[in-house]
């Protein structure tokens, strides 16, 4: 009987899963990922803007976008406009307009949309920002500049 309890005991100690995985560990074979965003800002100096077009993507790293939010001011707080597709392709081209009278528009520095990203892998991400248009309520160019920063959790 007690070698019988024994050869249980042991079975039992064999068949018991290994330690548990640690928080957030991928246990089923893919890479972990985690989630981030990155704020976009535009400033246009002390022109209104009502138009603008960028083009985002991640230059190094495993970088997946995932969603779009709008930006911080009254005018810009629906999502821009973008291509679906392009976003399957881990590149996004964004582009807004507005009829608002200039002094419903923002002007100065200005975030003008989220993007949200998942991120796979130990490959630190970079990314390219290319601003192609900003235009005033009239829809004449203006200088302007365009970066970005991530959020930190």
């Amino acid at each position: 009987m007690t070698s019988l309890l024994a050869f249980i005991l042991m079975l039992i100690v064999s068949y018991s899963p290994g330690p548990a995985p640690a928080p957030g560990a991928a246990d089923n074979g893919e890479t972990e990922s985690r989630f981030t965003t990155i704020d976009i800002y535009l400033d246009a100096g002390d022109h209104p803007l009502a138009a603008y077009q960028l083009d985002f993507n991640a230059t190094a790293g495993q970088v997946r976008i995932v969603g779009i939010e709008g930006g911080e001011h009254p005018a810009l707080s629906d999502p821009p406009h973008y291509d679906p597709k392009a976003i399957q392709q881990e590149r996004i081209i964004l582009a807004w307009f507005s009829t608002a009278h200039a002094d419903q528009l923002p002007a100065g520095k200005v975030r003008i949309a989220t993007i949200h990203l998942q991120i796979t892998g130990d490959t630190a991400p970079t990314y390219a920002l290319n601003l192609t248009a900003a235009a005033d309520p009239q829809g004449k160019p203006i200088k302007a500049t365009a970066d970005i920063q991530e959020q930190t959790p």
